[in-house]
């Protein structure tokens, strides 16, 4: 601090001095983390504003091209699109009609999220003011957008370790569509969500119009090819001559984690205490990395004759990120 001092009262020969004191006036303490998640906080609104620029350009260059890198949530806050991308485990009634038939088993949870009602048009075309639910609100509420059907139907597949991403664009019966694409070994599929249906690449009775964009949840891209029918199109998004992305190879920013609710139920017949506790650690809920990550635990037992028991444990894990 600096202190000015006068030596003598004499207004002619008054001076003014100036010497540097040092006086203790207090602390302050930041915690570590709070230092951490402030970084955090400013990396997401670097790449939030990095999306906006990303998305004015391609507009730029194809006017007439659907691209989406962020949306508002349920509560008003905007989200980057690739923080919906999570995998997620289907009702356990779906895995257990075809325990042995992977394919069967992929077609039906494909037709199950198309029985899921969909929002008006007029609710869904606001492509000015997007706001998407998460998977898990969108299947509580019984209904959802076409991109949130894509979405929960993308987070599914990954759940199998399909390569899956999301894909918009428009179709000859729809309009604005969101698809999503699956990487097969021969080939790619693409699942319309609000039929159950998928076709392949070259199938003619596609519906499928254009593909325009493509996100999963590390990445968007873009498509910069003169000719975006589905036919045409190359879908290896590592070509940069055919697709613009978002975030480059080398971005060294931290991974946006997903605003998806992970939980689900366990049933078991009841043996002993030791075998539904290593029944919990196989699910690996409990190695969530993020340390503001919250848990619920809920157990039933029901009871039937000659002491056969038959036990529900409920897990889930939350974490809330701003």
């Amino acid at each position: 601090m600096m202190i000015e001092k006068h030596e003598d009262h004499c207004v002619k020969s008054c001076s003014g001095h100036s010497f540097v004191r040092k006086n203790w006036l207090g602390s302050v303490v930041f915690p570590f983390s709070a230092l951490l998640q402030q970084s955090e906080f400013s990396d997401q609104i670097d790449i939030l504003q990095r999306a906006q620029i990303f998305e004015k350009n391609c507009k730029t260059a194809f006017p007439n091209r659907r691209i989406v890198t962020n949306v508002l949530n349920d509560e008003g806050i905007q989200i980057l699109v690739t923080r919906y991308i999570k995998a997620l485990n289907p009702p356990q009634q779906l895995l257990d009609m075809f325990l042995h038939d992977s394919n069967a088993t992929l077609d039906l949870i494909a037709r199950f999220v198309s029985l899921i009602p969909f929002m008006p048009d007029t609710l869904d075309e606001n492509d000015g003011c997007d706001i998407w639910m998460t998977s898990e609100r969108c299947i509580n509420l019984a209904t959802g957008s076409k991109e949130e059907h894509a979405i929960l139907l993308c987070n599914f597949f990954l759940y199998f370790g399909k390569k899956a991403l999301v894909l918009l664009g428009t179709s000859l019966l729809e309009g604005h569509v969101a698809y999503v694409l699956t990487q097969e070994t021969d080939g790619y599929l693409l699942w319309n969500p609000s039929t159950g249906q998928s076709h392949k690449q070259f199938d003619p009775f596609c519906p499928l119009q254009s593909v325009d964009c493509l996100f999963d949840d590390k990445n968007v891209w873009f498509n910069i090819q003169q000719n975006n029918t589905p036919m045409a199109v190359h879908f290896d998004y590592s070509k940069e001559s055919f697709w613009k992305q978002l975030l480059p190879k080398n971005f060294q920013g931290m991974k946006a984690q997903s605003i998806q609710v992970t939980g689900f139920p366990i049933q078991m017949p009841y043996t002993d205490v030791q075998s539904v506790v290593d029944a919990v650690y196989q699910t690996g809920i409990h190695s969530a990395e993020c340390p503001q990550t919250e848990f619920a635990l809920a157990v039933y037992i029901h009871p039937y004759p000659n002491n056969v028991l038959s036990v529900w444990v409920y897990l889930a894990s939350l974490t809330r990120y701003q």
